[in-house]
């Protein structure tokens, strides 16, 4: 889902000097609209082909990176890398690429839905500033204009318990990443996630999890921040939210994502 880490956590797979990471093909304009839930292996495997070797600037997110935002990693030649694709959007096509790409795998980065809520509110380029968040935190209609858009706590819902059922069905190439887990063991979960992909774990991996853990810069997408802005809704989100949110899974298969690590 949106703003629950993702870009942090995609950075920290293109570390590995063996990845080709490319930032939300569907959403880009090269690649806008090339697949749907209908699409076959061979539109997939034409897809994956294309965005493998794409230099294209959102894809590769070059201006970010310019801007220092995103750190540029030195990179092994291509015949050696694994794809990684950033899908914070058209969540509803984990499941048909599942189906119909037998070799992928799926890292399903899940965030305590207060604080996904409270990111998305309070970041001026996602949620409009003359928007009413009581209105619109649930729903998340008010961001929903393209297709494969998916914002607000039911959006949050479904998204948590598709990652639950796939992880089941699939254990060896689905696995949830708790956002807070990260952000307090990352090392170790990294680990983890490197182990799940068949990585290794390179220096410049455990050099960008310092950096990007003791530096800290200020803006919405930047991937340098103080851990602490992880818990920054439990001063901040309206506490109308927070309850609402609490008691609707206290209780449920998806409590296990509103506890601190």
């Amino acid at each position: 889902m949106p703003r629950s880490g993702t870009s942090w956590a995609g950075q920290l797979l293109d570390a590995s000097p063996n990845v080709s990471y490319k930032m939300s093909p569907l959403f880009s304009y090269a690649f806008k609209n090339r697949l749907s839930e209908e699409s076959t292996p061979g539109d997939w495997l034409q897809f994956v082909k294309e965005v493998f070797v794409s230099d294209d600037d959102f894809l590769n997110q070059k201006t970010r990176r310019m801007q220092g935002q995103y750190p540029t990693f030195q990179k092994e030649p291509l015949n050696d890398s694994y794809l990684v694709m950033k899908f914070d959007r058209f969540q509803n096509l984990i499941e048909p690429a599942l189906d119909r790409m037998p070799e992928l795998k799926v890292i399903c980065i899940i965030r305590n839905p207060c604080g996904a809520i409270h990111s998305w509110l309070t970041a001026p380029r996602e949620f409009p500033a003359d928007a009413d968040p009581l209105e619109h935190w649930r729903s998340g209609r008010i961001k929903k204009k393209w297709e494969g858009d998916h914002y607000g706590f039911d959006d949050w819902i479904w998204f948590a318990r598709l990652a639950l059922r796939l992880a089941k069905e699939f254990p060896q190439r689905v696995m949830i990443m708790r956002y807070e887990s990260l952000v307090a063991d990352a090392i170790g979960q990294v680990t983890k996630m490197y182990e799940f992909l068949g990585l290794s774990l390179h220096q410049q991996v455990l050099e960008f999890i310092s950096d990007s853990q003791t530096q800290h810069m200020d803006g919405d997408y930047s991937v340098f921040k103080n851990p602490a802005v992880a818990t920054r809704w439990l001063l901040e989100l309206n506490p109308v939210i927070q309850d609402a949110i609490l008691s609707e899974l206290v209780n449920t298969d998806l409590e296990e994502f509103l506890g601190l690590p």
